[in-house]
């Protein structure tokens, strides 16, 4: 048996460019990633929703009041915007904390339906009743459901 002792020099054929199914690979790996990034972008709705969720944020702090301050709180709903209220010697007043200031929607957002309406907090955080509020603007509408039990959701 004889051993070779050389290396051979012809020079080997390099491969140039990517095969099919390496292009084939990227192609569908961009095409996922730029369907993740459209579907990451805010719909028509953007602004509506984010509406709904800043007023059911607002809302669920305001049954958060009603428990900590030991009284009732009052949410009312009007078509241009909502506001909140608190028990006071035997009287509904404005909120006085900042952050339950009366708000009117400047976006063309409104309450659909809305004629006034109440949802009352009693003490131990239970609504009068449930609710729904539907936000509707001319690019789209969101929900607010308030429970029996007074938890806030926002549906589409």
């Amino acid at each position: 048996m004889k051993m070779p002792t050389s290396i051979p020099t012809e020079p080997r054929q390099l491969r140039n460019g990517f095969t099919l199914v390496e292009m084939l690979v990227v192609i569908f790996l961009l095409g996922l990633a730029s369907a993740a990034v459209v579907l990451m972008l805010p719909g028509g709705e953007s602004g509506v929703r984010n509406d709904a969720e800043r007023f059911a944020a607002r809302i669920a702090a305001a049954r958060d009041e009603a428990v900590m301050q030991a009284r009732p709180v009052a949410v009312w709903t009007r078509a241009s915007g909502y506001g909140f209220e608190l028990r006071q010697d035997g009287q509904w007043r404005a909120h006085p904390d900042a952050a339950f200031k009366a708000y009117s929607f400047d976006n063309g957002t409104r309450i659909a339906g809305a004629a006034q309406s109440r949802i009352i907090y009693d003490a131990t955080g239970l609504p009068s009743a449930p609710a729904e509020i539907e936000l509707v603007n001319e690019e789209g509408r969101s929900r607010i459901l308030v429970s029996a039990s007074g938890e806030v959701a926002v549906a589409r």
